[in-house]
Order: structure tokens, then C-alpha cells, then sequence
């Protein structure tokens, strides 16, 4: 697999944690890009149009999103949290989610998910990176 951090597309260039098989893993986004009617898109978005890519979520980052809550509704979502972290770790085992999204038209103003997986591997092969 090679990796790397910068990727050149006809649109502009993608740069990202890293790159597997020419799948970005972690991309910056262009603000608002979940946010976005398609017909609006500036050119910055353009680079992902039909390129699928992969986000990383972890049981550790939404450890510290609850921890670190200070509004009025903080404790009864940490609470919430206790059951919904056996969920997470069910269905994620390693702690990582990797979820495959590609800006191709599916939804009308936000990338569309292609898929939330247990391991990259998996991910990949959603994402056509690895067969």
C-alpha cells in the first residue's frame, strides 16, 4: 500500500492523513462541504466529486467529546454515553469506525455515506481502494 499526503486531481490538490490506493484517509474538506446544495459547490469541492473517501471515528475522540461537555445537558448525556460506548465497542471492536463517503450526487447537499465498517481493509475494498 503506499501512502502519502497530497494528492493531485484535475480539480486542485487533496490533502489528507494519508492516501491508500489513491483513497484519502481523513481529508480536509473545503468548508461547508457537508453543507452544500450541489448546484452551489465552489471548485474547492469539485476535487472529491466521484472520489470516494474514508473518515475515521474513535471511541477515544467521543470519550473526550463527553468528558469534556460543560452544557446544562452534560451529565445526562455522559450518562447516556455509558450504554451507548458498549454499542460503539459492540459494533466497532478496535474502538475505530471507518465510514466510506463520496460527493457523488446521492444526496442532495452533503457527500453520501457508502457504508460504516469494522476495519480499513473493509473500508477500502467500499471505497474501491483494495480488492
Amino acid at each position: 500500500m503506499r501512502a502519502a499526503t497530497r494528492l493531485r486531481t484535475p480539480h486542485g490538490v487533496i490533502a489528507a492523513e494519508r492516501f491508500i490506493n489513491g483513497v484519502p484517509i481523513n481529508p480536509r474538506l473545503p468548508e461547508g462541504f457537508d453543507a452544500t446544495p450541489n448546484e452551489d459547490r465552489p471548485a474547492s469541492h469539485l476535487k472529491f466529486w466521484h472520489r470516494p473517501y474514508i473518515v475515521t471515528d474513535t471511541v477515544e475522540a467521543l470519550d473526550a467529546i463527553y468528558a469534556g461537555r460543560t452544557d446544562p445537558y452534560a451529565e445526562e448525556a455522559r450518562q447516556h454515553w455509558i450504554d451507548g460506548r458498549k454499542q460503539w465497542l459492540a459494533a466497532w471492536p478496535t474502538g475505530t469506525r471507518y465510514t466510506v463517503r463520496c460527493l457523488d450526487g446521492g444526496a442532495w447537499d452533503r457527500s453520501t455515506n457508502w457504508g460504516c465498517f469494522a476495519t480499513l481493509e473493509a473500508a477500502l475494498v467500499a471505497a474501491g481502494g483494495e480488492h
